[in-house]
């Protein structure tokens, strides 16, 4: 199962994410599951989201997302097991197949180690960065043989 990675085109981003349960039973065992196996996958893939969880509040359990737009979801959880519910909010909330392929293409055009240019985008600045590659004569003087100036004078020395 993949994890996920929550907000799709067309939302916000989510910035707090609620449980709401009430004590143990058979039907809520599954969202017990959800909260042991898949919170922490969510959590992991998404750092900045704020999850909170509310004990003996409510006698169903059920999901508030809230959104930065001020717009909450809510996700009824009460008869679904972890896989269902993590698809549903997969389904709901998560980035569509397309936008992750595309996520991924991204990733790897700038990390591939042909690239040259500035760190932001690349993993090297410059060539001589590359193991084996003449090192930049700004930084290491290069040996006499290879400077233009040293074949000029080696030619005009010839001509006289």
């Amino acid at each position: 199962m993949m994890w996920t990675t929550l907000c799709r085109d067309h939302w916000s981003f989510v910035l707090c994410f609620a449980n709401f349960f009430f004590g143990f039973g058979s039907c809520r065992m599954c969202f017990w599951k959800f909260v042991f196996f898949n919170i922490p996958q969510i959590q992991y893939k998404n750092p900045w989201l704020q999850i909170m969880m509310f004990k003996n509040m409510t006698p169903s359990p059920f999901l508030r997302f809230y959104l930065d737009s001020g717009e909450q979801v809510l996700v009824d959880v009460e008869t679904k097991s972890n896989k269902e519910i993590m698809e549903h909010i997969r389904k709901i909330l998560g980035k569509n197949e397309e936008t992750l392929k595309k996520e991924e293409q991204e990733k790897k055009q700038l990390s591939h180690p042909a690239n040259f240019g500035p760190r932001k985008y690349c993993l090297r600045e410059c060539m001589c960065e590359v193991e084996g590659q003449v090192p930049c004569p700004g930084l290491v003087p290069l040996p006499k043989e290879m400077t233009g100036k040293y074949k000029a004078s080696l030619k005009a020395g010839a001509q006289d």
